[in-house]
């Protein structure tokens, strides 16, 4: 499956509220095949960019959660790099 498309505005533009843009644009488009795709490029860019204290309140909530996520595929990815 191809990858979407990323407007070229927000290809150029590198800061954080454009990243966070991007990935808002991407899980809307994933949220019916994906939801849990879905919530982790929101979670990333309510964590880049919040656009309310209430995005900016569920970020920190759930960052705990995903830090152990994250350390946890991290291992994941060491291991299979290790293996190559």
């Amino acid at each position: 499956m191809p990858s979407p498309e990323i407007p070229a505005q927000i290809a150029d533009d590198q800061s954080s509220e454009s990243i966070a843009a991007a990935f808002r644009a991407q899980a809307y488009d994933l949220m019916d095949r994906s939801p849990i795709a879905a919530a982790h490029l929101v979670l990333a860019a309510a964590t880049l960019a919040p656009e309310c204290d209430d995005e900016r309140d569920v970020a920190d909530q759930f960052s705990f959660v995903m830090a152990d996520f994250a350390m946890g595929l991290a291992r994941i990815h060491h291991r299979a790099r290790a293996r190559l």
